[in-house]
């Protein structure tokens, strides 16, 4: 086993100090670079969320995606936030798709499309025609998954940000 080296307590000391962190010397060093540091972040603009087009209710956005194969689905869709209605409608129709087995005999896989598409089902106002059945696309779970993610987002967003017209 080789010896291992000694340190005297000075070289010990060296070694342990984040010299490379300690750029400004003192307390008016820290304070001016602190200053500097803070005035940089000060000169960021804050978005202005209700300038976003996800906190209007409902959301049109584009999808413009592309499969394994390099086939580009392109398309306009709008969607409405759920309703609690709509939540209902949607999981009914999940348990429905999934031939009312109980969630924990499917496989995941069977349980998210079903919770994808009835989402998707009670939740689109507006979709291209090439997505009309989603579950009649062949190798589709990809696409489905690209469309639910942009509603998510858009759900995620308006519940954070989003502009409520109407009594209430």
């Amino acid at each position: 086993m080789p010896q291992q080296e000694k340190l005297t307590p000075e070289e010990m000391k060296a070694r342990f100090t984040p010299s490379h962190l300690l750029e400004a010397e003192g307390e008016e060093g820290l304070k001016e670079a602190t200053e500097k540091a803070m005035a940089r972040a000060d000169t960021v603009k804050a978005v202005d969320p209700s300038d976003d087009p996800r906190s209007r209710n409902p959301y049109t956005f584009q999808l413009d995606w592309t499969d394994t194969r390099g086939k580009k689905w392109v398309g306009a869709f709008t969607v409405h936030y759920p309703t609690p209605m709509d939540l209902m409608r949607s999981g009914v129709m999940q348990a429905r798709m999934n031939g009312g087995t109980a969630r924990d005999a499917l496989d995941p896989l069977t349980d998210e499309i079903a919770f994808m598409v009835s989402r998707l089902s009670y939740c689109l106002d507006k979709r291209p025609t090439w997505f009309k059945d989603p579950t009649a696309i062949i190798d589709g779970v990809p696409l489905i998954q690209a469309v639910y993610e942009r509603v998510l987002d858009f759900e995620q967003f308006f519940r954070e940000h989003g502009q409520i017209a109407g009594p209430g």
